[in-house]
């Protein structure tokens, strides 16, 4: 008796996906707010195409895109019966990196991004500081250049060069204006150069 009740939800659920198919098949897909990413990838990565069942069309196809670090966040919507919009949120690059990468706003490290970038231009040399990068950025908004080593943080403006073994200094000294000429910060004092 439970086997036949078994083949007879089994067989109720492949009429329901056939008569899916023939009912209510996706006829338009569409996709929003992507810049970046281009739409024929996204629908490829997502598996979504004409013909299929809108019924069963879910978030879990979202997976793979939301791997994706351009993608901040995506979501699958279902304005009317055969439609299927498929709406995308991505990371603006801010920071552009010295090997073409980008940091975006929220430091998440985006291939390829330092083309679109409209951040000052990073270079430096070991471990990539990310939150202190971010916060430099956004203290001086017209550097043109960060660079960072082991020894510390440099800040290049229009009007002059910061330096300071740790961005914290500098995320400080940027509300005295910004550096004129050579400024050197340290937490025992400051040393101002031509």
């Amino acid at each position: 008796m439970g086997g036949m009740r078994v083949l007879l939800a089994l067989l109720l659920a492949a009429t329901l996906y056939v008569a899916s198919l023939v009912l209510f098949p996706v006829e338009h897909i569409a996709v929003a707010g992507n810049k970046h990413l281009k739409t024929e990838e996204i629908l490829a990565r997502t598996r979504l195409y004409v013909g299929e069942p809108w019924l069963w069309i879910g978030a879990g196809r979202l997976q793979d895109l939301r791997q994706d670090p351009w993608v901040a966040e995506a979501r699958l919507e279902k304005p009317r019966v055969g439609e299927v919009l498929l709406v995308l949120r991505e990371r603006e690059p801010f920071l552009p990196l010295a090997d073409g990468n980008a940091l975006a706003t929220d430091g998440t490290l985006l291939p390829g991004g330092a083309r679109l970038a409209k951040g000052p231009r990073v270079e430096g040399q070991g471990p990539l500081p990310v939150h202190d990068l971010l916060a430099l950025a956004r203290a001086y908004p017209e550097a043109i250049r960060l660079r960072y080593t082991p020894a510390g943080f440099w800040v290049e403006t229009p009007q002059g060069v910061a330096f300071a073994p740790e961005a914290r200094l500098l995320v400080k000294y940027a509300q005295a204006g910004g550096p004129k000429g050579r400024v050197y910060l340290y937490s025992w004092g400051v040393s101002v150069g031509p």
